[in-house]
């Protein structure tokens, strides 16, 4: 069922104004004429004014000047001399023309009043469709006396009827019990005198339903001294639901080219869990030996039960960072010793480097401060750009393939990771397009890894950038912060 939209409203007849008009005058005239014998001199003129009046304000000019017309003619041919005639007597032509001008005064009165009314319900329409549309309402409140005022679409957010007085408890009534504290602290800084106020909450709905809002307002002082609160309200739950679902989308895709990365890596993957597990049958076959002598070599089969232990130890944690970049969770930002995110990360892609005959080489400074991050979230930046770097030599053979990853202190606040290899780099023009979504200039790439990668420190509150070296290759830097 279609709504009708408040710019829409019913247009009265013209024929209903002119006729309106015509009678007005009628009833002025007749009203004249009764009263006339009473009142020893004809009240038409005032009469008439008053009909002259409700015609334009009802009908706008036409109307007007019609009634001016009718009342001028009534008034030549019932009150001027002669009377019934429209003959007119020199000495009535001053009173007709009087009552010309004043009638037509009035008329450019109410017709002025009438327009400047119209447009007044125009704006008032357009706002309230404005806010309607965009899901804004506005609200005053005046803190002295608390009278409070909403617009439609403020009612609306609230889901509350226009009959219902708006007041401080009922906002607090429809607030989720979690963001109480939070309105309620801005509330009481406006009753100290706060100026500005911008902030979001939520709504939980009769029906269950959560609303977001966001609030901005600001003191008003009159020049009478009052003072009140004005300000508007965005009903802002379709952005937040949106964001919500992009940063899922943006989850699931950054765990999708974790996997990629591990199908890359699983070469690299299987030989450092082979290299303890052959230490461990290894130690374990010489143990053995230790404990079968005739005299059982206690010391030494110890020593190789602690060996299996550590190669055990080895094994499990490579499986636990394989297992962790595999696995679906939320980021979880805490304290973290970069250069050991890097060791970590190093070992999961050694072995594809050496399988395209690269060396990695690591400079990593000492005494870091440690940063906030997601460990899982920063290994997967740094697998994707080392595993780019390594790709990136693929067809050097005239110089060495070396990847270097290196860690600095960048300002006091801030520690720096960069990966630089010595590939055969880009084209030149703007490196930055490398980490736009779906750009890539591998011929089987999805272009998509480094778009994650920029996510992900965007997230950190970082900075991740691509320079061409002076000499071949590339350098991927990013920043994430230190903790305070």
């Amino acid at each position: 069922m279609s709504q009708s939209s408040p710019l829409q409203r019913s247009r009265r007849s013209p024929f209903a104004s002119y006729a309106a008009a015509v009678l007005s005058i009628g009833a002025a005239l007749i009203a004249a004429l009764l009263l006339e014998t009473h009142l020893q001199n004809s009240p038409f003129v005032s009469l008439s004014l008053c009909a002259i009046m409700f015609s334009a304000w009802l009908g706008g000019l036409g109307p007007g000047l019609l009634a001016t017309a009718l009342s001028i003619a009534g008034f030549t041919y019932y009150f001027a001399a002669p009377v019934y005639s429209f003959a007119v007597a020199p000495t009535d032509l001053p009173r007709i023309a009087l009552l010309a001008v004043t009638a037509l005064f009035v008329v450019w009165l109410n017709v002025a009043r009438r327009g400047a009314q119209g447009a007044l319900r125009r704006s008032e329409a357009y706002l309230a469709e404005a806010q309607r549309l965009s899901h804004t309402g506005s609200f005053g409140w005046k803190i002295a006396s608390g009278d409070m005022v909403w617009s439609k679409e403020t009612y609306r957010i609230f889901g509350v009827g226009e009959t219902v007085e708006p007041t401080i408890d009922r906002v607090l009534q429809r607030v989720h019990p979690d963001d109480q504290q939070l309105v309620q602290h801005e509330i009481d800084h406006a009753a100290q005198g706060g100026q500005d106020y911008d902030y979001e909450h939520r709504l939980l709905m009769p029906d269950g339903a959560f609303k977001h809002l966001h609030v901005r307002a600001h003191r008003v002082k009159y020049q009478s001294g009052e003072e009140e609160i004005v300000g508007a309200l965005m009903d802002v739950t379709a952005t937040r639901e949106a964001q919500q679902a992009l940063h899922m989308a943006q989850a699931e895709l950054a765990r999708v080219t974790r996997l990629t990365a591990l199908g890359q890596m699983s070469a690299s993957i299987a030989h450092e869990v082979n290299q303890p597990l052959a230490a461990i049958a290894t130690t374990a076959a010489a143990g053995l030996r230790w404990l079968t002598r005739e005299v059982p070599e206690v010391d030494e089969a110890r020593a190789c039960v602690s060996h299996i232990v550590e190669e055990a130890n080895r094994a499990a944690n490579v499986i636990r960072s394989v297992r962790d970049l595999a696995r679906r969770a939320d980021p979880e930002v805490v304290p973290l010793d970069i250069n050991a995110v890097i060791d970590e990360t190093i070992a999961l892609v050694k072995q594809e480097a050496l399988n395209h005959r690269v060396t990695v080489r690591v400079q990593l400074a000492p005494e870091l401060p440690l940063v906030r991050g997601d460990r899982i979230q920063l290994q997967q930046v740094i697998i994707n750009l080392a595993i780019n770097g390594v790709q990136a030599m693929a067809t050097v053979n005239d110089r060495a393939r070396v990847l270097t990853i290196r860690t600095e202190q960048r300002e006091s606040d801030r520690v720096l990771v960069a990966v630089q290899d010595v590939g055969t780099g880009t084209e030149p023009g703007d490196p930055d397009r490398l980490f736009s979504a779906f750009y890539t200039t591998k011929p089987d790439g999805m272009g998509m890894g480094l778009s994650i990668c920029r996510s992900i420190i965007d997230a950190h509150g970082g900075r991740v950038w691509a320079s061409r070296n002076t000499g071949s290759g590339m350098t991927f830097q990013f920043t994430v912060s230190a903790c305070r």
